[in-house]
């Protein structure tokens, strides 16, 4: 009898795991928490021992995760850098092979503007049983943001705008676009903080979750709230080493607007407030991180939760006489890229190269998901696990006026930069008029890229063996830049920057 009882039990079991519902089954992957920050330069972060910045919950993810720390932006064809950056992390692709009307809304009707077939990754996600949800500045367009995300709350549809009273609407599926509506008393990094707490505290559903959290901050107007304002006084912060009043020799957009914030030749105390206010707000942001974090601790799912940290792109704030971010020095394309989750080691500083979209291959190497055909970018999985030591030896960094704006000298006028990083090496050739100016700097001896080795005969081999690199990346990548041509030949046929399906 007492067997027959264990037979019975035993096949109560079997049936019982059997009769699990999808939903059930779709638990055992892990969710997925995408924080995202604008304009915040790599190595801002407390942990990371470059700035003197106060970030202890960013701190808070080195320790638990593994950080890249040769991670970067492919860079960009237009002074609004964020947009094709985001167009790039959404999509795995270079912007080269990316619709411009998607990343260049500014130059399309407005019928135009974000309007694509391409793959993203909340899409895809989406489509294997994740429930997708959305905070902060969305710079791509309204159809990516339809098809990506089951649920929008807060969203800035947008490029920049003031940090108290953003301008954000919520989507449903069901109902479509809500009005515009903002609270002029919160910064806008608890705005959105707010929104993704709720998301958290709420969800009940059973099938895993992605939740993107694009934040607004550091970007400027730099006007963090007062209490996170108080901690750098201006008299206390540090010029970076490469601090210099006004660029050596004249480059692409050198009169950006977000090169004429400040006054030239740049004065050390106006940089010095520059960068005690973008600080702050990078502090103050951190703290809407912590929130974020709490959250998801008393949901009880953080243990089955792959956590990304990173920024859009990175920012001079007076480094070689630059404010913007329109140029391919390290300040400008780097970027923090920091994995956290079940199975990613803990407290690990990567140097292998990584760029932003890696992200999108990366979480489905992590994820177990494929990795689609559309993606052109690598899947860092086997990095991050000990595996392989890197998935690429190089690396190409791009940057110009954008073609069609070329005629308006008081805005764009012309020129650009293209870049090659190979082991401890990286090359740049910049563009302007009929002028080529080259550099090379040993980025690892030389971080603040400081000593132009470009004509000392004892790196002539080094030298030319980073111009044959340059030239293959921009042929594998689909760059329509033609290096023989001056600026590049970009602006003699501004129909190079059409959409190339590749």
């Amino acid at each position: 009898m007492n067997n027959l009882i264990k037979a019975i039990t035993l096949l109560s079991i079997v049936v019982c795991v059997g009769c699990k519902t999808k939903a059930q089954i779709e638990t055992k992957k892990p969710n997925i928490l995408f924080l995202f920050t604008d304009d915040q330069r790599g190595g801002t972060i407390g942990a990371l021992d470059k700035y003197n910045v106060n970030t202890p919950n960013m701190d808070q993810l080195v320790q638990q995760g593994t950080s890249f720390t040769n991670s970067y932006i492919l860079g960009a064809c237009t002074a609004a850098v964020c947009s094709p950056s985001r167009a790039m992390l959404m999509t795995g692709r270079h912007y080269f092979n990316i619709e411009p009307n998607v990343y260049a809304q500014f130059a399309f009707s407005k019928e135009d503007q974000g309007k694509s077939d391409l793959l993203t990754f909340p899409e895809y996600f989406k489509a294997n049983g994740y429930t997708t949800f959305a905070t902060g500045k969305q710079h791509n367009g309204e159809d990516w943001l339809e098809r990506g995300f089951s649920h929008i709350k807060s969203a800035f549809l947008g490029g920049m705008t003031t940090h108290f009273g953003t301008k954000v609407k919520d989507f449903e599926p069901e109902t479509g676009w809500s009005e515009p509506y903002k609270n002029e008393e919160k910064f806008s990094s608890e705005v959105f903080g707010d929104a993704a707490v709720g998301f958290l505290n709420d969800y009940k559903e059973e099938t895993p979750f992605l939740m993107y959290v694009a934040f607004t901050a550091p970007h400027d107007p730099r006007t963090p709230p007062q209490e996170f304002e108080d901690m750098y006084p201006t008299e206390d912060i540090e010029l970076p080493k490469n601090f210099m009043p006004q660029h050596p020799f004249e480059l692409a957009d050198e009169r950006i607007r977000d090169e004429v914030l400040l006054p030239f030749p740049r004065t050390e105390t106006a940089v010095k407030k520059e960068i005690a206010d973008y600080y702050a707000m990078i502090s103050a942001t951190d703290a809407q991180i912590g929130r974020i974090l709490e959250a998801l601790k008393a949901s009880g799912k953080a243990e089955n939760t792959i956590i990304v940290f990173a920024g859009d792109n990175g920012l001079a704030l007076g480094q070689h006489g630059l404010l913007g971010k329109q140029n391919v020095y390290e300040h400008s394309v780097s970027v923090p890229l920091i994995f956290c989750g079940p199975n990613i080691p803990k407290n690990q500083k990567n140097d292998a190269l990584a760029y932003l979209h890696d992200v999108f291959p990366t979480l489905c190497g992590l994820t177990g998901l494929e990795v689609p055909e559309s993606v052109q970018t690598k899947d860092l999985t086997p990095v991050i696990n000990g595996g392989e030591k890197e998935v690429r030896n190089s690396m190409l960094y791009a940057y110009n006026s954008w073609p069609g704006e070329v005629t308006r000298p008081s805005i764009n006028n012309g020129g650009g930069h293209r870049a090659v990083r190979k082991g401890d090496f990286k090359l740049i050739v910049s563009a302007k008029k009929d002028v080529y100016t080259y550099q090379m700097f040993n980025v690892v001896n030389d971080p603040w890229e400081l000593i132009n080795l470009f004509d000392d005969e004892n790196y002539k081999s080094v030298v030319e063996d980073l111009k044959v690199e340059l030239q293959k990346l921009i042929e594998e990548t689909g760059d329509p830049a033609d290096l023989s041509k001056n600026e590049f030949g970009l602006f003699d046929n501004p129909e190079a920057y059409n959409f190339k399906k590749k």
